[in-house]
């Protein structure tokens, strides 16, 4: 299950009830909060009971990804962010790349024009997303969603104290280099918030579909598909060629979702706004816009799509 992770035999950090209801009461506010929304009736899916909760959370494996937690919880997240979307936009823009965009384009023409005529998403956007996102699906992901999230909501400060500790150890860390203390701590709250949302929407989902949370597997950031949702997401997911399902590891499908969530998320007013909303940072955008823009352009004359 790949580097970085810290399980319960190694006498670490642990994902069980024991951690997540301690004496059956909930270890946080947060974690208090995901048992209401799962408790509720007026929420999407189906409703689960705190005992359901605690069977599932014994049911999953006790993994903490270690090195995706401290990425997230570290000061220096929004920096490394940036630099990996740097590194991304240089990868995405050599020729073999960018030939794969102009192929996917072709040779999904028919389901991207579809999808265009139904949202109003052109198709060099959907496929620069789907590149971004996953390489067109070949980077999905092998990491536990629900252990992501749940690490999230156990976990998260602690990860910001390895974060610093190991920024102090490699002589790195610098306070009048990082975004005050108060900053970094409300985007811990914003994440848990966050992670109680996907948790929720994964839980009730995954029960209202009878299937097994703890199975479903993804990114390290606990998003899922070629287009890469995360649960709160997957309500803009839609069935793209009609036959009754939805899969977001299948074309027509990951093509109608990202151009669904697209439209119901502002792109038809702004397409910038649109595109924000798959992922609010401005490298992020300004990456997509770059590798689209530029299939657009090179994709054969009279025959765009």
């Amino acid at each position: 299950m790949g580097v970085g992770l810290l399980t319960a035999q190694q006498g670490e950090w642990r994902i069980s009830s024991a951690q997540v209801i301690p004496g059956g009461s909930p270890a946080n506010a947060h974690i208090k909060r995901l048992v209401a929304e799962l408790e509720s009736t007026q929420r999407p899916g189906a409703a689960l009971s705190r005992q359901e909760f605690i069977e599932i959370c014994d049911r999953a494996l006790p993994v903490v990804y270690r090195d995706q937690l401290i990425k997230y919880a570290t000061p220096l997240s929004v920096e490394i962010q940036n630099r990996e979307h740097a590194d991304f936009s240089r990868v995405f823009m050599k020729e073999k790349r960018q030939q794969a965009g102009i192929d996917f384009l072709q040779d999904h023409k028919e389901l991207l024009q579809a999808a265009q005529e139904k949202y109003g998403v052109p198709p060099h956007d959907i496929v620069s997303i789907l590149m971004w996102e996953s390489g067109l699906g070949e980077f999905v992901g092998n990491y536990r969603v629900f252990n992501i999230f749940m690490a999230q909501l156990l976990y998260l400060e602690e990860g910001r104290q390895q974060a610093i500790q190991g920024l102090q150890a490699a002589g790195d860390y610098d306070p009048a280099k990082l975004e005050p203390e108060s900053r970094q701590l409300a985007r811990l709250q914003r994440i848990r918030k966050r992670a109680v949302r996907n948790l929720s929407a994964l839980l009730r989902l995954s029960k209202q579909k009878g299937v097994d949370p703890t199975e479903l597997v993804g990114s390290w950031g606990g998003a899922v598909g070629y287009p890469q949702f995360i649960p709160a997401s997957l309500v803009y997911a839609v069935d793209g060629d009609g036959d009754g399902d939805i899969d977001l590891y299948s074309w027509p499908d990951a093509i109608f979702s990202v151009a669904n969530y697209l439209r119901r998320n502002g792109y038809a007013k702004s397409r910038r706004k649109g595109l924000y909303a798959y992922n609010p940072i401005d490298s992020y955008v300004d990456g997509v816009i770059l590798y689209s823009d530029a299939i657009r352009d090179r994709y054969p004359a009279g025959e765009q799509p």
